[in-house]
């Protein structure tokens, strides 16, 4: 961990989420009923609760899952913000080290869409204190939210509760 100074480039707040709901069928690269009214959900919910992101990036599709970036094509389609998809699931440290590092990301909010198994890491990657070692793979409806104050990153736990069924 470092403090913040006027030399560090750090954005002003990560929002962390995993993909939404999946279907059933293993070939299906896409979002299930469920997780494409989660997407149009989160294009309002993001926004309004957050304030609007100033960059959306997701995994690079690969040869299983589009998943990542399908999540939040409502709200690049919303907001007209392309979504950055150059990184693959495990680029998951060089995308940290650039939202980190680069002066682009001075002071932004980033709405980061990424597979769950590799979320845990990401966070670490980004500096998120007390990240936990486990992203449940039945969970949908969470949201690291990474804030980089003046002293230290804090990470916040929030839980969606956008949908039937969302926990608490």
């Amino acid at each position: 961990m470092f403090p913040r100074t006027k030399s560090r480039n750090m954005p002003a707040q990560i929002l962390l989420l995993r993909h939404a709901e999946k279907p059933d069928s293993a070939s299906d690269l896409g979002l299930s009923p469920k997780g494409q009214i989660r997407a149009a959900a989160l294009a309002v919910y993001l926004p309004a609760v957050f304030g609007r992101p100033s960059h959306l990036v997701a995994t690079q599709r690969s040869k299983d899952s589009d998943r990542p970036r399908l999540t939040l094509q409502p709200l690049s389609d919303a907001l007209r913000i392309p979504i950055d998809t150059r990184f693959q699931d495990d680029q998951y440290k060089d995308l940290a080290h650039e939202l980190l590092t680069d002066p682009r990301y001075q002071d932004a909010r980033i709405a980061l869409c990424w597979h769950h198994g590799e979320i845990p890491d990401l966070a670490r990657a980004l500096q998120a204190p007390d990240a936990p070692d486990h992203w449940d793979p039945d969970a949908f409806d969470r949201i690291w939210q990474i804030d980089y104050g003046l002293d230290h990153p804090k990470l916040t736990k929030v839980h969606q509760k956008l949908l039937y069924g969302d926990s608490d």
